[in-house]
């Protein structure tokens, strides 16, 4: 009798290391049905729509990381995980310190083979829940140091609310302002949300064609700017279309001066 295949996908945006992965799981002896991910979407959508054992996945891709991947799932979704990643050794100790396995790029058919023999070994103990811990432990020690961490920027934020995640689209935000240890996030609606991040780690993913930092502590949409007002002295006002009315820092002044053609 036939055994039923055991499912894996494999997701990494370059095409090479993505078919060299492909290619030692096709001259592997057992039954694997495979599926590829050039991109973080493809990884979700794959993941929700079949019963996804085994995951090899490349932690940089083009639109998102392999930890946002993981964070968009839910719980009863995340198979066992085998990261393909070229990062530094902190996140190699991050992963071995949760006995979670990783391929470090490059490595050879030996590493990935002894990877795989893991990755099956612990599917076959069942202990998914067990995994599921790890992995959680794992989101959050990466959750600031590794947001995001390519070229492009964000055209949505992901939020959790207990059990729940929803996005925000980026364009509908019209200010955002650092509280503590979160950025509050407003929107077009007047809708406030948390998101636990530095407005620095923040800035570095809106596109500066739209937003602009104006002070320490506030990042507008420049969509949403009404007008800037001398205050004499060389002090300025910003006003947004919602009447809100912010202090433009003379040390970010020039940058968003030259950001709005203001000469």
């Amino acid at each position: 009798m036939k055994s039923t295949p055991i499912q894996i996908v494999v997701a990494d945006d370059e095409e090479l290391a993505r078919k060299r992965i492909v290619k030692f799981l096709k001259e592997d002896s057992r039954a694997f049905k495979l599926f590829e991910a050039s991109n973080g979407k493809e990884a979700l959508e794959l993941l929700h729509a079949k019963d996804i054992q085994l995951l090899f996945l490349d932690i940089k891709m083009t639109d998102m990381n392999g930890f946002e991947v993981l964070s968009y799932l839910p719980e009863n979704k995340i198979p066992i995980v085998i990261f393909v990643t070229a990062f530094d050794d902190f996140a190699v100790k991050a992963f071995e310190v949760r006995a979670i396995d990783f391929l470090l790029k490059p490595y050879k058919k030996d590493r990935f083979q002894e990877a795989l023999q893991r990755g099956l070994f612990q599917l076959g103990l069942q202990e998914k829940p067990v995994f599921n811990d790890k992995i959680k432990e794992l989101l959050q020690v990466f959750e600031s140091q590794y947001i995001t961490q390519n070229n492009s920027y964000w055209d949505k934020i992901v939020l959790k609310e207990q059990k729940r995640y929803f996005f925000i689209e980026v364009e509908t935000i019209c200010y955002i302002q650092s509280s503590g240890y979160y950025a509050e996030i407003i929107t077009e609606i007047k809708q406030k949300h948390l998101y636990r991040i530095s407005l620095t780690d923040l800035m570095e993913n809106l596109n500066p064609q739209h937003f602009s930092r104006i002070n320490r502590s506030t990042i507008i949409n420049r969509n949403f700017l009404k007008e800037i007002v001398s205050e004499g002295l060389g002090d300025f006002s910003i006003v947004m279309k919602d009447e809100t009315y912010f202090t433009l820092s003379k040390s970010y002044k020039e940058a968003f001066f030259a950001e709005t053609g203001i000469k």
